[in-house]
C-alpha cells in the first residue's frame, strides 16, 4: 500500500509488530510513527537536519546482523526484523548514557552556569 500515493511502503517488523515504513524513512522515524520509543540524542525533525548516528544513542538489534544498528540513519529494508528492547540494545544504549554523564565537568566548571 503507498504511503504518499506515489511509492511503495517498505514492510517490517518492529517488535514483534507488522509496521511499514516510507522509502528513505530510519527505523527511528517509522518507529515514532508507530509509538515505539527509542532514545536519541543525534536526530531533530528541522528541515535539512541529517542525523550521523555517531551518539549510538538509538540502538537497535536487526535479526541476522551481529552488530547494533543506529536506528536513526538505518533505514528498514522489506522483511526486516527489528527489535528495540532487548537487552543487548537496551544495555548499549544504558553504556552510551553511562559515558556521557560521566564525561560532563562538575557544575560549579560547566561553561553555561545556568544548565541544570
Amino acid at each position: 500500500m503507498p504511503l504518499d500515493g506515489n511509492h511503495e511502503e517498505i514492510k517490517f517488523i518492529l517488535d514483534g509488530r507488522d509496521v511499514s515504513a516510507a522509502p528513505g524513512e530510519s527505523i527511528w522515524q517509522a518507529a515514532q510513527r508507530f509509538g515505539t520509543d527509542i532514545p536519541h540524542l543525534c536526530w531533530s525533525p528541522e528541515p535539512g537536519y541529517r542525523a550521523d548516528g555517531n551518539c549510538r544513542a538509538c540502538m537497535v538489534e536487526i535479526e541476522g546482523e551481529r552488530v547494533l544498528a543506529a536506528s536513526c540513519i538505518r533505514e528498514p529494508s522489506e522483511g526486516m526484523v527489528v527489535n528495540t528492547s532487548t537487552d543487548r540494545a537496551a544495555s548499549a544504549r544504558k553504556m552510551v548514557f553511562e559515558l556521557l554523564v560521566a564525561d560532563q565537568p562538575p557544575r560549579k566548571k560547566a561553561h553555561d552556569g545556568d544548565s541544570k
